[in-house]
């Protein structure tokens, strides 16, 4: 698969997002797949911060730690990001007068790299424009680079001024000049890059937190009650953005508390509605998440992953939180632990956390992390006619109404668990809903039989959630197929991966590098966390040479449920939590080095890897 890197480095508040955005828009429409990946401080100017773009004619959805241009608003990024380049790359730096050190030299002699300095403030001197337009004159310039259609960035850019005359006619001088500028030592540089796929022409760019909102409008999603928090954040001023449109109602409450209480009691009364935090926001949340339980009212929660403990890395991405998510609050019951992987689940999951929290009258925790939610994905139009709303055992109906006892809504003997519904104003029976242990119809009730048939009732709920859950997805050789069609084959596998979450589309890449083409790699990807069904894996590890563990976290948080539930234990492990998502290229490398060790020892005795980066 054909990969070309642009890194753009600075500080906060200098523009980086605005450039790679720009681009990204252009390469797309030009039939490009483009994967934006972002680095930052917690700070909102200053720092250094960097947006990289992966470039490709192929689906692609992961970065790489070398890249092929760097352009560099400000000295820093010289000095800190120069040894990221590749083989013949480019340099594209803004700083007048600039000396590389010896050690610089003599990587720029090494690597073949190209240098070029960009007089962006003698350009503006001429053009007798502002600061500001600094970076058109550097997103046309690497955009000439890249040897690309001038009219597409007039285009993107026209667009936002299209209504400002004067803007508009300084901003095309400024692409004009950027395009047209040739440095005076190196000449003129480009930047091959393979035949475009005009199908990505159609296809959307988009957050995972855009994806996450517009999944849960197309969930029916009426009010979003809210506290900022990074990474969860940008979910909630996607959805602010979209209020005049949806006519959704947005709460940003004083604190986590407040909002997961505004969305249960929403919930409570028949509306559908979300909240999300991220760490120690959901550890506030977690004494609702209880309530809910006892009182069995369904709720959605959605937990953006970020380093910890405590305030840790705000800006930074893990896989951290799964055990939080699966163990947090008080006493036991039942709850759905399901987690989104890209810009695809992140829209398609969000009906389905919907349909099962009220099916089951449970949380559904829906895990993301600052990846996910932050990075740029060339998407393929949703299907909007795929959504199915499903409101469980929820009484509406008038008539049923009429019928219904009070003693049917906490009815310890409901099938599966699952007692009826109905909604506080209805006209039908009464019943109380409150944090104590109460009979069938919601009154305190602290008889030990009492307590035994509720408790039995509410986890009886766990083992047909289990049940109903879809298995595993397995890919192999990058094929989409299944455990049961795989067997059939009566092949081995030559490596099993076991992941979840942002590190599923790393290692989609991974299968399909050159390297990897045509070897039976397989890469088990786990979406449904909790209950955890491990049927599926338990068969292929029988079947696989050779199986590792693929998490962002410190402890492998997945394998230890895995073996809590049936007792396999993984105990070579890929783990990386360092703040950063596996990069391509690293995994791959990884991926190779057992590969090479199961082939000379196919009996293997996997060791424990666990380091900071994986190796």
């Amino acid at each position: 698969m054909p990969r070309i890197s642009l890194k753009i480095v600075g500080a906060s508040g200098q523009g980086i997002n605005s450039i790679g955005a720009i681009i990204a828009k252009g390469l797309k429409r030009s039939g490009y797949c483009a994967f934006g990946y972002r680095e930052y401080p917690s700070l909102i100017k200053g720092g250094h911060a960097s947006y990289q773009l992966d470039i490709s004619n192929d689906q692609i959805r992961s970065t790489e730690t070398k890249v092929n241009v760097l352009v560099a608003l400000n000295h820093h990024g010289l000095e800190l990001n120069i040894e990221e380049l590749k083989q013949g790359g480019i340099v594209l730096h803004v700083t007048p007068g600039w000396q590389f050190p010896e050690h610089h030299r003599n990587l720029i002699a090494e690597r073949s790299l190209r240098v070029i300095y960009f007089p962006v403030d003698d350009i503006l001197k001429r053009l007798g424009a502002r600061a500001i337009l600094s970076n058109v004159l550097l997103t046309a310039f690497v955009w000439s680079m890249l040897d690309q259609d001038i009219d597409v960035i007039k285009s993107l850019v026209g667009a936002t001024f299209a209504k400002k005359k004067a803007l508009l006619e300084l901003n095309m001088r400024c692409i004009e000049e950027g395009y047209s500028f040739v440095d005076p030592e190196q000449g003129t540089v480009s930047v091959t890059l393979p035949p475009p796929d005009r199908g990505f022409a159609n296809h959307l760019l988009i957050t995972g937190s855009q994806a996450m909102g517009l999944g849960a409008v197309h969930a029916g999603v009426r009010l979003y009650a809210g506290y900022p928090m990074t990474p969860s954040s940008p979910l909630l001023s996607f959805i602010a953005e979209l209020e005049n449109k949806t006519h959704m109602v947005v709460k940003q409450a004083e604190d986590e508390i407040t909002a997961a209480q505004i969305v249960s009691g929403a919930m409570y009364m028949g509306t559908r509605a979300l909240t999300a935090t991220s760490g120690v926001g959901f550890d506030l949340m977690s004494e609702t998440l209880s309530l809910n339980a006892m009182i069995e009212n369904p709720t959605v929660f959605v937990l953006a992953q970020r380093p910890g403990p405590a305030t840790g890395l705000p800006t930074w991405t893990a896989q951290g939180s799964l055990l939080q998510a699966t163990n947090c609050s008080a006493g036991e019951f039942t709850r759905c632990v399901i987690s989104v992987s890209n810009s695809q689940d992140a829209f398609d999951l969000m009906p389905v956390a919907f349909n099962l929290a009220e099916q089951y009258q449970i949380s559904v925790i829906v895990l993301t992390d600052k990846q996910i939610a932050e990075a740029l994905y060339t998407q393929h139009p949703y299907d909007l006619e795929k959504a199915e709303i499903d409101r469980g055992r929820l009484v509406v109906d008038p008539e049923k109404l009429e019928l219904l006892k009070s003693s049917d809504r906490f009815n310890p003997h409901a099938q599966g668990g699952v007692s009826l519904r109905w909604l506080p104003g209805s006209r039908a029976a009464t019943y109380c809903a409150q944090g104590d242990e109460h009979n069938s119809i919601g009154a305190v009730d602290e008889s030990s039989l009492n307590t035994k048939l509720q408790m039995e009732k509410r986890l009886r709920k766990f083992h047909g959630l289990k049940a109903g859950l879809p298995a595993p997805h397995l890919s192999i050789g990058g094929r989409s197929t299944t455990t049961s069609d795989w067997i059939d084959t009566g092949d081995e596998i030559e490596l099993l991966a076991i992941g979840w979450g942002s590190t599923g589309d790393v290692f989609q890449d991974v299968m399909h590098s050159d390297e990897l083409r045509g070897r039976k790699i397989a890469y088990l990807h786990f979406t449904y966390l909790w209950p955890l069904r491990t049927q599926e894996l338990q068969v292929l590890a029988k079947r696989s040479k050779r199986l590792v563990l693929v998490e962002q976290n410190y402890q492998g948080q997945l394998g230890m449920l895995i073996r809590m539930e049936c007792g396999l234990d993984i105990p070579d492990k890929i783990l990386k939590y360092d703040g950063r998502p596996f990069f391509y290229d690293e995994l791959l490398s990884s991926v190779m080095e057992r590969c090479a060790s199961a082939s000379e020892n196919e009996a293997t005795s996997p060791g424990f890897e666990h380091a900071g980066s994986p190796s």
